[in-house]
Order: structure tokens, then sequence, then C-alpha cells
């Protein structure tokens, strides 16, 4: 398969997953604890020992919307991301996904999985069972369209050695990078505890992605109603992908790199203009620093990726960063994300740059990463 564009960065999301596919798969012992989904007076919802895990299915709560979310749900209502009901839902049947990717101009796309649930359970056993039954789903859904997903475990955030373990299983099983949740893992990444998961991933090949899952800024008292909700989750929107800054810069700075060249990660959703100024404090401050024997930003030129999906800034920075270190996605199915729009904008943030680095942004550097061949 000859491809254009292929998205770097996209999603499936436990609302979309199959209703019974964690008790249906789920050792005995922990049938109990599994997330299932109970119709409520506001729809559908997943729930696992009493916690609720958020929306099953389409509902949207209109009180988080942003204007910009708004209008992408209206842009996905126009096309068709709600119809086909009786099929499923578009991100996990593959028909229906891969019609959704021609509509949009896009032949391929690297799938995260479950991005909060390690944050929202406390019980490890209980999220071991759930990112294995997940990544055994993800690994049959892609490996019957190789061509057109590459799949990323969910690897545990509260174990070291859990976390190991699955990322060696999920290389075995074919998927093709893993996702590590740096919120709620009670550890940085510079722990030396982790050590164990970079020597993995630099073992295996496989990379480490750390998506942002946002800032989380200051928040109105919980006396005060629901008075400032919508400016509240408009701030945490636009100071979502900031967070990255802490992840490049534990990572590099930490050594990880310097002990693991073979180890390669990246800044899922996490933008591009903003790291030129880390990358430069970093090689100002910790230049020479113990334990580098190389400038920061050059460990990043080495090892280091970062996706975006709207930034119309990101061709006047990548030059900066890299065009080799820079991977566009689309955030499907995402509201916060482009689709149906991609082609309109890459070309609005990507137009003006040198065409062969836009190829590298939107097609070749995902591929390489990501196994797709070209």
């Amino acid at each position: 398969m000859s491809y254009d564009i292929i998205s770097g960065d996209s999603h499936v999301d436990l609302r979309f997953m199959p209703e019974t596919i964690f008790v249906d798969n789920a050792e005995p012992s922990m049938v109990d604890k599994m997330p299932y989904v109970v119709e409520t007076e506001n729809g559908k919802r997943w729930m696992a020992t009493g916690t609720d895990l958020g929306i099953a299915g389409h509902q949207t709560d209109k009180n988080t919307f942003s204007a910009e979310m708004d209008y992408r749900h209206k842009r996905m209502l126009d096309g068709g991301f709600f119809g086909d009901v009786d099929k499923g839902y578009h991100p996990t049947n593959a028909e229906l996904r891969i019609r959704d990717q021609e509509k949009d101009g896009v032949e391929a796309e690297v799938l995260y999985g479950l991005l909060r649930v390690g944050k929202q359970l406390n019980d490890r056993v209980q999220v071991n069972e759930i990112f294995r039954i997940y990544n055994d789903w993800a690994a049959q859904f892609c490996k019957a369209n190789p061509d057109r997903f590459a799949g990323l475990a969910c690897v545990p955030n509260h174990d070291p050695n859990a976390a190991s373990m699955e990322l060696e299983r999920s290389a075995r099983i074919g998927l093709k990078g893993a996702d590590f949740g740096v919120g709620g893992s009670g550890r940085p990444i510079y722990h030396k505890d982790w050590e164990i998961l970079w020597q993995t991933a630099n073992d295996t090949g496989l990379p480490i992605s750390f998506h942002t899952t946002g800032l989380i800024p200051m928040k109105a008292g919980s006396d005060e109603g629901s008075e400032y909700d919508g400016v509240f989750h408009n701030v945490r929107t636009v100071l979502f992908q900031l967070s990255g800054a802490e992840f490049v810069t534990s990572t590099i700075i930490s050594g990880i790199c310097e002990r693991y060249p073979n180890f390669k990660f990246v800044l899922g959703e996490c933008g591009v203009s903003w790291l030129p100024y880390v990358l430069d404090r970093m090689d100002h401050e910790c230049d020479g620093m113990k334990g580098l024997t190389m400038k920061p930003s050059e460990y990043w030129t080495r090892q280091g990726y970062t996706t975006f999906q709207y930034e119309p800034v990101a061709g006047d920075f990548i030059p900066m960063i890299g065009p080799d270190n820079v991977i566009w996605g689309s955030d499907y199915p995402h509201q916060d994300g482009v689709w149906p729009d991609s082609l309109k904008v890459i070309e609005e943030c990507l137009g003006r740059i040198d065409p062969e680095q836009k190829r590298k942004v939107i097609c070749e550097n995902t591929a390489k990463l990501y196994d797709f061949k070209l």
C-alpha cells in the first residue's frame, strides 16, 4: 500500500469499546472488577467497582464544549460519524473506521487506547487485567488491517515490573508502541523504579508515548457550584499540551536517552511551538550535566518526537526542532481533533514549508517509527 498521509495520533477510547469486552475476556477471579456499561438517566456510562469511568457511546456533555468543539461536533455529524449505529461505533468497527479514513484523506492511523483508566482506578491487579484485555483486542483489530492501523499498548503506570512485562508481551503480539500514562503514576518519569521499563523499550524497539492528559489548572471551590465550569474546561483545553514540557525535560535530563540510545519517546498531542524554548532552556541549564555526554537538544534530535493536530504556526517552528522529529495526527475521533477536515488543516499548518519536510511530518516519520511499509 502506498501512503501520502498517516495520522500518528488517533484514538480508540473506552467509550467506544464493545460493551462486554472486559467481562467476557477477564480471568474468572477478575470478572466482578471489570468495566461494564449501565443505563443511567443521563445515558450509558462505563462503571467498574463503583467508579464512574465516563460516557459509553455517543452522548456528550454539552457543558464541557468549547466553541471549537461545538463546531467540530457539527462537522463530525455532517461527515456521518454518528451514523450506521447498527454496525457499531466507528472507532472500533474496522469497516466504518477505514471509511472515515478515506473521507478524511488519511491512509493509516496510529491508535492510542484507554488513556485515563490507569488514572481512575487504584487497584493494580484490576488495571493490569483491563490493559491486558484491551491490548489483546487492539492487536487483533490491527492485525486484520495491518496496512491501516498500528496499535499502541496500554502499559500499567503504577507497577514498573508489570509495565515492563506487558510491554514485552505487547511486542510479541504485534503492537507497535506503548502509551505510558504519566498522570497518576505516583512516580515521576525520572524515578529509578522505571528503569526496567525504559530498558525494555530499548530492547524491544517499541517507542513509548507520553500522551498528554492535560495540565490541571486551579479550580473554583466546590461550594460555588457549576458557575465556573465552562471557563475551567476552556482554560484546561488551552493549556492541555503544555504538560509535554515536563515529559521531555524529565526524559532527557534524567539520562534515559544517554543510557538507552535505542529508546524512542513520543510527546503525544503535545504540540510543536513551545519546544524550541524548552530545548534551548535545557541546553543552557543542563549542558555538561553529570551523566550526559551530549547536549539535551541532541538527544531530542536522536530519540524524541512530538505530535500535533492543529497548530497554524507549527511550520515556523518545525525547522527549529527538526522535521524528522515532528508527527502530524488527526486526533480522530476526538471532538478537539480535525476529522473530517484533515487535508484542509494540513495545508493551513504546513502549506508554507518545504514539500520534503511536509511529507516527513504527515507520513514518513510515522511510517518509520511504527513500521508502516512505504
